[in-house]
């Protein structure tokens, strides 16, 4: 069974700090427009990423699972 993919987005939100490319370029690039976006928009589960939404300064980043539910770190 293959564990389902999230969801990245990237809204206009974004200040374009560069914390979400520096820290995770495989999920985050900057394109001709200068404007931070997804490498790719379905992604396998990482931890990872959820670290660098956390760290987005603007909040502009958001992950959902495969139903639309928004992905949150588990409380721990």
């Amino acid at each position: 069974m293959t564990t389902p993919q999230w969801r990245i987005a990237v809204d206009r939100a974004c200040k374009r700090s560069g914390i979400c490319t520096a820290q995770a370029p495989r999920y985050f690039t900057v394109d001709d427009r200068l404007r931070t976006r997804p490498v790719a928009e379905l992604v396998d589960p990482d931890g990872e990423l959820i670290e660098v939404v956390e760290a987005c300064p603007a909040e502009a980043i958001s992950v959902t699972d495969h139903t639309g539910r928004p992905v949150v770190p588990s409380e721990e």
